[in-house]
């Protein structure tokens, strides 16, 4: 998974993850992610990974980071897995 989103992340947002700019960095920052690109990440997880992050889920626990965002998808698949 983190190895896609990493792709995913690099072909939609035109920047490439290296030593400036790790799975760690803020990408709000670093200039990589605005709010709009922020939003559209969180779709495409919803939609990819069949996970649902919702309103609170966005706003509560804003991830900035990609170690960050896929954290908040394992939790999520969690959550949905206990659910079922």
């Amino acid at each position: 998974m983190q190895q896609e989103l990493r792709t995913y992340m690099e072909e939609q947002f035109m920047f490439e993850f290296d030593s400036e700019i790790t799975e760690d960095t803020d990408l709000f920052k670093a200039g990589v992610l605005d709010s709009f690109g922020y939003v559209s990440l969180m779709a495409h997880i919803e939609q990819h990974y069949g996970v649902r992050i919702g309103e609170e889920g966005l706003l509560d626990n804003v991830r900035v980071s990609l170690s960050g965002i896929v954290e908040l998808v394992e939790a999520a698949r969690e959550r949905t897995a206990g659910s079922r």
